[in-house]
């Protein structure tokens, strides 16, 4: 028998401010593989959320098994142009949940900075199904739930980090090339129409 893994993703709170001008536009994405860009499920994105963001929603990882996949990972990121920086991240130990399909775990669990300084806080609910049934509509008293830094995983978030300033900088530099051209465009023009007054 097949198994899934129900995750609600319920809210994010005293996350990080990584925007620049504004509030965080955040959303959530979990797998099992973070190396697989493709297995990924995200949640919606909550525009100006800011530093507390709720979403209720339920994201479902096919093909569990307990003995199989020992962490699910999860990351918290800024909607942006180009690349989206993380916010948050961090490595939820799966062996803190019941095994039994039907038995919510809601836990709250501590997030990570990209430096992989505590900070931040998410609240999930985990539960393992049958696959093709969904979860049942239980709730469960939110306990204090445990994650890790994972340094495979720290390395990616380092790597979606560092893609996001070279993103930042080539838009920068973009910009920079666009207002200098201009410039040597109106430059050539008023140049042009001063000749042609003489």
């Amino acid at each position: 028998m097949t198994h899934s893994l129900s995750v609600t993703v319920h809210k994010a709170d005293d996350l990080k401010d990584v925007e620049h001008m504004g509030k965080n536009d955040p959303y959530v994405q979990i797998t099992f593989n973070h190396e697989d860009k493709t297995s990924f499920k995200k949640t919606s994105i909550k525009k100006n959320a800011g530093k507390h963001a709720v979403w209720d929603e339920t994201l479902v990882l096919d093909h569990y098994t307990p003995n199989v996949q020992h962490c699910l990972y999860v990351e918290v990121l800024e909607n942006d142009t180009g690349v989206d920086p993380p916010i948050a991240f961090a490595s939820i130990p799966l062996n803190q949940i019941p095994t039994t399909p039907g038995q919510p775990f809601r836990g709250l669990f501590p997030l990570y900075t990209t430096s992989g300084k505590p900070k931040g806080t998410i609240s999930l609910t985990l539960v393992v199904c049958v696959s093709g049934q969904a979860a049942p509509n239980v709730s469960a008293p939110e306990v204090p739930g445990k994650s890790e830094i994972d340094a495979k995983h720290h390395k990616r978030i380092e790597s979606l980090k560092s893609k996001e300033k070279t993103s930042d900088l080539a838009m920068m530099a973009a910009g920079i090339g666009a207002v200098v051209g201009a410039k040597v465009v109106s430059d050539a023009r008023n140049k042009a129409e001063g000749q042609k007054e003489t």
